[in-house]
């Protein structure tokens, strides 16, 4: 037996199934200030690690002046 068009869009929306997955998050680490210079400017930039710092800089040009206090 073959089924209508309709009727077999419909099975297929009956028979799917939906799963929903919650992730609580972990306080983390308090993230680094870091401050570089793009042209003459000085900016204030913050990343998750100096090595993540470091690796924005060389991904955006920016040339590392160096981590900063609170």
């Amino acid at each position: 037996m073959i089924l209508p068009m309709a009727d077999r869009s419909r099975l297929a929306t009956e028979r799917m199934v939906l799963s929903v997955v919650r992730v609580d998050r972990s306080p983390k680490a308090p993230r680094v200030k870091f401050c570089v210079l793009e042209g003459p400017m000085l900016v204030l930039i913050e990343a998750d690690s100096e090595d993540e710092a470091l690796a924005i800089c060389a991904e955006s040009g920016f040339e590392f002046v160096g981590l900063c206090d609170d």
